[in-house]
């Protein structure tokens, strides 16, 4: 997996300090516990997108099928926010 460090905490990988803005390949383990914690970004990982018709409008979800998101590419939607107090 290849990250991107974000935070300047210069959090520990492959054994070693990293610097804000470095991008290093480590373990997919290693790499999901510093995006999960918030210190670093997965390089090549796409955002997701919202799903559209032939014409350019955006497609509804299909409330038939339960398990997939048709409005969003790939089938699943993001994770909500939390709003700010």
């Amino acid at each position: 997996m290849r990250i991107k460090i974000t935070t300047d905490r210069n959090p520990w990988a492959n054994g070693s300090p990293c610097a804000k803005g470095q991008e290093i390949e480590i373990d997919d383990a290693e790499g999901k516990l510093l995006v999960e914690a918030g210190f670093a970004l997965e390089l090549g990982a796409s955002k997701p997108k919202r799903a559209r018709t032939q014409k350019g409008h955006l497609k509804a979800d299909d409330p038939s099928t339960p398990d997939i998101n048709e409005a969003w590419e790939g089938g699943k939607a993001p994770k909500k926010k939390k709003a700010k107090k």
